[in-house]
Parts: C-alpha cells; structure tokens; sequence
C-alpha cells in the first residue's frame, strides 16, 4: 500500500509540473493574442483619427468656401431681368 502511495504521488507530482507547463503555454498564447488585438486596435485608432481629421478639414473648407460664397453673394448688385422684347 505505501509502495502505491508513493508510485501515486509521483505520478499526481508528474501530473501538476505537466499542467502547469500546459498552462504556462496557455499564458503566452493568451498575452501574444492580447498583444496583437493590442496592435490591431492602435492601428485603426490612428487610422480613424486620420480619416476624422480629414473629413474636419474637409467640413471646414466647405465652411469656409460657403461662407465666402455667401459673403461675396450679399455684395453683388442685383442684376435686373432680361426683357424679351
């Protein structure tokens, strides 16, 4: 009985360093996987941020050209319509 007492302890010891070095991998896989969503996610921030930086300077010129537009509108003389005859 102690000889399989002891045959059963190694094997349980044999065991818990073969789960741990599973699990261990296990980790690793874990944080590589997190670190490249990391990566993936920094990415389409900064793209985001470039495209909302773009579509701003678009908005503000568009801003900026109907306002001129409009300014430049207010200022010409009103023309007198056309007669046909």
């Amino acid at each position: 009985l102690s000889m399989m007492q002891k045959r059963m302890h190694k094997a349980f010891e044999k065991y818990l360093k073969q789960r741990s070095l599973h699990s261990q991998a296990e980790l690793d896989r874990c944080q590589a996987l997190s670190e490249e969503t990391y990566q993936k996610i920094k990415a389409a921030e900064e793209k985001l941020s470039e495209e909302i930086r773009l579509i701003s300077e678009f908005l503000e010129s568009v801003t900026d050209d109907s306002a001129t537009t409009d300014d430049a509108g207010k200022h010409k003389p009103a023309q007198m319509p056309l007669d046909p005859m």
